[in-house]
């Protein structure tokens, strides 16, 4: 599971064997801490699951994600391909 981007104590990933809409794991520690859509077409970035973040974590991530939207959908299509 290639690590994209480190920021703010996490890691945002993006799995090779995984499935559509684009997302990114992110991973605090060794633990799967949430997933958050990106931003594709006329769709915002959005929290698909929050597994263990509070809501200023939480609210990081999704500002990091927004921040470098077009890194992990440009890193989601070299893996993945177009969707």
């Amino acid at each position: 599971m290639p690590t994209i981007f480190r920021s703010g104590g996490f890691r945002f990933v993006i799995w090779p064997d995984d499935h559509p809409p684009p997302h990114v794991h992110i991973i605090r520690g060794n633990l799967l801490a949430a997933i958050i859509n990106l931003g594709m077409k006329e769709k915002p970035v959005s929290i698909k699951t929050n597994y263990r973040l509070n809501r200023r974590e939480l609210s990081l991530a999704v500002r990091t994600v927004a921040a470098n939207n077009n890194l992990f959908a440009k890193e989601w299509k070299n893996i993945h391909g177009e969707n």
